[in-house]
């Protein structure tokens, strides 16, 4: 992260984008949305039998690594904000064997059965780049350390990521990909997190990070250093979040430079050569920025065997302060039982969403996020859909359907709630559904948003 921080004020100065309709100035700041008391109230039955909602957080970090917390500070702040579940993940680079028992007891001890889950893990450190950063969460295993224990070699160490002179991504990608195949053949989930769209299919990941509220942050505070105001500073951090979601959709959006205006990605290139000696590229010809949408039609044409879900976590480093970020970016899981096994079972499986706030039930005939629905061509396909804002002063503004990578429709309830069973008739090939939800507090407050995973089809 520091190589993108000494380099976001020039790319901040650079980028004036049009207005967006994306969250609004005091989103940054204010507190997580609270859970409603349907959420909170334990295992009470939804729409979506035999499945309850939880909330989790599954990126944060304690005092032994670059956090400020503790294990038992970060489950008062999850509690407090609706959150059945953490998944703490300190930089591996920064444990020892010693540190990493330790978590692992100390998750044991503050954990409730039936009611509270804090679960270890480890986050793999590589090259702190501009945007292309090489980080890896690692959940469910048991060890973070490749080989004998007596040496603590974490991924990283054994499969290096140094900076790449050229400023066109990894200068190892396949050293990423062997992070993930450590953390498989430990039977773990690959989370590439913080991605500005630099995810590559060949990583073999399970799940991107589609938004990261410390990321938002750390280019929010650079943006308001320059005097943006919080709307443009947010809009900026927005823009640049966007990459994991949309890829290279907005990479050749004029911008000033010079006198003149020329695309973001150029732009950038030409500031870091300037400042540095080395341009480095938002994608390039080498390393192109793929979007969520791109990674999911691999699945569906058969590039690839599995699907890349999309996760929402805080990346909460000030986790033992007032102000602990732990909970404002979570997801919502389906799960039957509150248990390790079922929360990484349903994590693995894509029965989720990604949220700064709204809540939703998504299914295609009866199969949820994650699943696939098998139609006959020529068949319909019913989209049970049911949103809520989650809050009493916020209503929901926008509602998209996407479909194959494209809007298949936009809604827009302009209510607190909405529930509805849109029809797809016709269906004549393999695809998915998601879902993306904006909410706004009202009058002229922040918008929060979530993205379901999707619903894949399969029509023989």
């Amino acid at each position: 992260m520091k190589r993108l921080l000494l380099l976001l004020p020039v790319v901040a100065f650079l980028f004036v984008g049009p207005a967006c309709e994306e969250e609004g100035p005091g989103a940054t700041s204010a507190p997580a949305p609270v859970a409603t008391a349907s959420e909170t109230a334990g295992w009470q039955r939804t729409a979506t039998l035999p499945f309850s909602l939880i909330y989790y957080d599954g990126h944060m970090h304690t005092t032994r690594s670059d956090g400020s917390g503790s294990v038992e500070d970060i489950k008062a702040t999850a509690l407090r904000r609706g959150l059945s579940a953490v998944i703490i993940t300190d930089h591996c680079e920064n444990l020892t064997k010693e540190k990493w028992e330790a978590l692992v007891a100390e998750t044991t001890a503050v954990s409730e059965p039936g009611t509270f889950l804090a679960l270890p893990a480890f986050e793999i450190t590589g090259n702190e780049g501009i945007f292309n950063r090489t980080h890896m969460l690692a959940y469910n295993v048991s060890d973070p350390f490749v080989g004998d224990d007596v040496n603590e070699l974490c991924p990283e160490e054994v499969w290096p990521d140094p900076p790449n002179p050229a400023g066109t991504g990894p200068m190892y990608p396949e050293n990423l990909a062997k992070w993930a195949d450590y953390v498989h053949s430990n039977g773990g989930i690959a989370v590439h997190n913080h991605t500005s769209g630099s995810t590559r299919l060949e990583y073999g990941v399970d799940s991107i990070e589609v938004y990261n509220q410390s990321h938002i942050d750390d280019i929010f505070g650079y943006a308001k250093l320059l005097g943006y105001s919080d709307e443009e500073a947010l809009e900026f951090a927005i823009r640049l979040s966007d990459l994991a979601l949309y890829g290279e959709r907005d990479l050749n959006t004029p911008v000033p430079f010079g006198g003149q205006r020329i695309p973001l990605r150029l732009a950038v290139y030409s500031a870091t050569k300037m400042l540095t000696g080395v341009g480095q590229w938002l994608g390039s010809p080498e390393a192109p920025l793929n979007s969520w949408d791109q990674l999911l039609m691999a699945y569906v044409d058969g590039t690839v065997d599995t699907p890349i879900f999309a996760v929402a976590n805080s990346d909460a480093h000030n986790t033992g302060d007032p102000d602990s970020k732990v909970g404002v970016a979570k997801n919502g899981l389906y799960v039957k039982a509150l248990t390790a096994e079922e929360v990484y079972g349903a994590i693995k499986a894509g029965r989720s969403f990604a949220t700064t706030g709204p809540s939703l039930a998504f299914d295609v005939n009866g199969e949820l996020m994650g699943g696939t629905a098998h139609i006959a061509s020529g068949g319909s396909a019913d989209l049970n859909l049911s949103v809520s804002s989650e809050s009493a002063t916020a209503i929901l503004v926008k509602i998209d359907i996407i479909k194959n990578g494209e809007v298949w429709r936009t809604i827009s309830p302009m209510q607190p709630v909405y529930e509805d069973t849109p029809v797809d008739g016709g269906v004549t090939e393999d695809g998915y559904y998601r879902v993306e939800v904006t909410s706004q507090d009202q009058p002229n407050g922040p918008y929060h948003f979530a993205w379901s995973n999707p619903v894949f089809l399969n029509v023989p």
